[in-house]
């Protein structure tokens, strides 16, 4: 891809912002968040800082604004570290396994749980279909019917399908991430 060169040399010659947005990637375990994490620290050039079985943490530098982006394990026993990394945050994203219907309805669930934190109310959400190259996947309708995201009235959000196998979709999520965080300056 061409975005990184371009992205790169741009990152050089601004000088670092000293505003500080936090992205924090969510979602069941499996659906795909640390393949999204390590793209985006790809491409973003980013730093790694922490990286455990519960938390990967990783920083960059993206339209002269430092950006600390956190991925936090879904599994149900790590879920309750999650409302500590909510006061910080600018931008969600929350990643789901376009393949698993049956897990569907525990993701909504947990999903309407983070979004019942008042922290979170301004906050722009992305909801990110994963694993649509894959055999069983389900419809953008259906996801989004299943998950009830057309309830989300008075928020900020957006629903993009990709595959973090094959990186379809993944520059749709970047632009995004550069949006939400050049608006989080403004």
């Amino acid at each position: 891809m061409c975005f990184y060169g371009p992205v790169s040399f741009i990152k050089k010659i601004l000088p670092t912002g000293s505003q500080k947005s936090c992205l924090l990637i969510l979602g069941l375990d499996n659906a795909g968040k640390s393949t999204l994490t390590d793209r985006l620290a790809e491409i973003f050039n980013g730093d790694s800082k922490e990286s455990n079985n519960q938390v990967s943490e990783w920083s960059f530098t993206l339209n002269n604004s430092r950006v600390q982006l956190w991925d936090i394990n879904g599994e149900l026993k790590n879920r309750q570290i999650w409302p500590k990394y909510y006061k910080k945050v600018k931008v969600l994203i929350f990643v789901l396994d376009s393949t698993d219907a049956v897990r569907l309805s525990e993701a909504r669930c947990v999903l309407c749980d983070v979004l019942m934190h008042q922290e979170l109310d301004n906050v722009p959400l992305l909801i990110v279909s994963n694993k649509k190259d894959a055999s069983g996947s389900l419809s953008m309708s259906t996801v989004i019917d299943l998950m009830g995201l057309y309830r989300l009235t008075g928020r900020d959000w957006t629903f993009e399908e990709c595959s973090m196998r094959t990186g379809s979709g993944v520059q749709e999520i970047v632009n995004w991430i550069n949006e939400k965080i050049k608006n989080n300056r403004s």
